[in-house]
């Protein structure tokens, strides 16, 4: 599950926003860059029959942007342990090292790039996964090293620079966030391009994993408060999804997302927002207030 941008990390991130904003009255398209200024798609695609179009998506990309980093512009460099007992939250989608997001992308990267600077992090992470700690317990039993924190942060960021790495993440999104987002509204019967988008959120923020927290089990109670879209209408089961989604942002059922999360709710409130101002459709361009902040999606 993910945890939002805290304030601190939003305050950190208003210069990429200002130059974003900048962009924009220029006429010049960031969400598929990086925060480096090199290329990559940015998560844009067709996603095919029942999806989002390339556009739809690029914008639904922009607006896990704007919520997971303050900013349109897609970061992949991004790397930062927030102390929220996920370790380093890092990449476009906060891949975490205490979770075992991060041990799947690196993996996923060295596949394709054996000499690349996180792999020596591999065996690091996987313990971390497995919950065993970072490394070897001292010949007197005491607790495991800690994770090299910084060594790592900086390794993800010079790893940012390769095109290969930003479209392992941008297939680790698809894969792990994006795919299952698509099937759940598919599944529930839900139309617009817009809900699609809040799922994927969802999907980003929550996870997709069977806890009372992921987006399967928040889609559940959606239909148990609401009926199905089709019974109760797809505007009516959207609205009850937001107040479901508030409701566990602000009573999680990990404890340990509870101080995070809590000051995240204006993330959910941003897309009742767009649906209550007729963006269904996710038609560009439109401004998204967030957190005190202006944004707007091409």
């Amino acid at each position: 599950m993910k945890a939002p941008a805290p304030p601190s990390r939003r305050i950190a991130l208003a210069a990429a926003a200002l130059l974003a904003v900048a962009a924009v009255i220029l006429g010049v398209t960031l969400a598929s860059g990086d925060d480096s200024g090199s290329g990559g798609r940015g998560g844009a695609r067709d996603t095919g029959g029942g999806g989002l179009t390339a556009e739809q998506r690029r914008r639904a990309d922009q607006l896990v942007s704007v919520f997971e980093n303050g900013t349109t512009r897609i970061q992949y460099a991004y790397a930062e342990n927030l102390h929220d007992g996920r370790g380093v939250t890092a990449g476009r989608a906060g891949f975490t090292t205490d979770d075992g997001d991060a041990l799947e992308v690196v993996r996923a990267y060295t596949k394709r790039e054996p000499d690349n600077p996180l792999a020596r992090f591999i065996p690091a992470l996987r313990r971390l996964a497995d919950g065993e700690g970072a490394g070897e317990a001292d010949a007197d039993g005491s607790r495991p090293r800690a994770f090299p924190d910084t060594d790592y942060i900086a390794a993800w960021k010079r790893a940012a620079a390769d095109p290969v790495f930003r479209e392992v993440q941008d297939a680790q999104v698809d894969d792990r966030y994006f795919t299952p987002a698509l099937r759940a509204a598919e599944k529930a019967g839900l139309r617009s391009p817009l809900a699609v988008a809040e799922l994927y959120d969802a999907s980003i923020q929550h996870g997709n994993g069977s806890d009372g927290d992921g987006l399967p089990a928040l889609v559940r109670r959606t239909t148990a408060k609401a009926g199905t879209p089709a019974e109760a209408g797809e505007k009516a089961w959207l609205n009850a999804f937001f107040d479901v989604r508030v409701h566990d942002l602000t009573h999680p059922v990990n404890p340990d997302t509870a101080d995070e999360w809590r000051e995240s709710v204006d993330r959910v409130e941003a897309l009742r927002r767009l649906a209550e101002s007729g963006h269904q459709a996710l038609d560009g361009p439109f401004t998204v207030t967030a957190f005190g902040s202006r944004y707007t999606i091409n």
